[in-house]
């Protein structure tokens, strides 16, 4: 009995050391990083906590991301707290500087790595988040549009943190960075999530159109659902495909893609009779043609310009760790000489109310 009551007294008298009040804690929901001149400029999105939540917008520059997010703590005279951190965005030149930015998260306690990574271009990364910072967070805006686009047209593709890290080390794969690009519509401005971009292992950048995009995240399992309108005879016709599934095989010196997924008609303004089942076959053919060829566009994209965004080398590495000479870094070149075989799969399961 009286060892519990050393014990309580000892757990009142103790108090927690590192308590802070809400109040005087700076919430960073989003933080953009760009790099020139030697110096590392930081523009953070910050959520304050006084008599009521707002929105303010802090720069600065260091020569280190660390003495930066320290500089932002003096200027909102309030600790900052990154746990909250919705969204990083990076520039270009970053990249390209080929700079250890990511070191500071890697290292902060307070960081969870769960947060969405973007990439943004020289000349706007320091105005993203001032679009809504008069009325909503943009990195929250951000937040919520990612998890829309990927459930709806997979144009884009969600990259946390952690798995960027991820793929950053791994043998045989480059990184596809969604981008984040502001637009002007009826004279307001609005952030607008672009397609997917990409860099070799020489910083050589490569950027895949909308149709690229779409396919990189059918080919690496990462989307819920598409749309894809496809040409038939001088017209066209629009299915969203689901339940869609890739996987990898390498053998006999061969990387072979298969993909697989069911389709539902969405609109049709073809010639062929949907009331005949050899309609549908047909259909089924043009549809697994085109995805074919668009996987097949996507991969001499990526052969020139030595760009292996999809993980074909790191597949192999793992399945056959003797084939290239990954420590050395050859595999950029290597992929040119992979002969690839392409197997698509896609099946029209339902037409809705279409009957003609």
């Amino acid at each position: 009995m009286k060892k519990i009551i050393i014990l309580i007294c000892i757990f009142l008298l103790t108090g927690c050391s590192d308590y802070v009040e809400i109040n005087d804690l700076a919430l960073i929901s989003g933080i953009a990083i760009d790099y020139e001149d030697n110096l590392y400029k930081l523009t953070t999105q910050i959520i304050e906590n006084d008599k009521e939540s707002k929105v303010v917008v802090l720069n600065t520059a260091s020569s280190s991301i660390d003495e930066a997010m320290s500089e932002i703590s003096k200027l909102s005279n309030k600790e900052l707290f990154i746990s909250h951190l919705k969204v990083l965005i990076l520039s270009e030149r970053l990249i390209k500087s080929n700079k250890n930015y990511y070191d500071y998260f890697l290292r902060s306690s307070k960081s969870k790595m769960n947060f969405y990574t973007y990439v943004a271009s020289d000349d706007e990364i320091s105005d993203i988040f001032k679009i809504y910072s008069d009325k909503n967070s943009s990195s929250i805006y951000l937040d919520k549009m990612m998890d829309f686009n990927q459930n709806i047209f997979s144009s884009s593709t969600p990259l946390r943190f952690i798995d960027m890290i991820h793929d950053k080390y791994e043998y045989g794969i480059n990184i596809a960075y969604p981008t984040i690009t502001i637009k002007e519509n009826n004279n307001e401005k609005t952030l607008y999530l672009s397609n997917l971009i990409s860099f070799n292992n020489d910083l050589d950048k490569l950027v895949l159109n909308e149709n690229n995009s779409i396919f990189y995240n059918i080919l690496t399992n990462n989307s819920e659902r598409t749309t894809l309108n496809i040409p038939c005879d001088k017209d066209s016709f629009t299915i969203e495909i689901q339940d869609i599934k890739t996987n990898f095989n390498f053998k006999n010196n061969t990387f072979t893609i298969n993909t697989k997924s069911l389709g539902k008609l969405k609109e049709y303004n073809c010639k062929y009779n949907l009331n005949k089942t050899n309609a549908i076959d047909k259909l089924n053919d043009l549809t697994n043609q085109y995805i074919k060829k668009n996987i097949n566009d996507l991969i001499s994209k990526m052969k020139n310009n030595n760009n292996d965004l999809i993980g074909i080398g790191n597949y192999i590495y793992k399945h056959n760790k003797d084939y290239f000479d990954f420590k050395n870094k050859n595999w950029d070149n290597n992929l040119k000489n992979i002969y690839i075989e392409t197997n698509s799969n896609t099946k029209i399961n339902s037409s809705g109310e279409i009957r003609k």
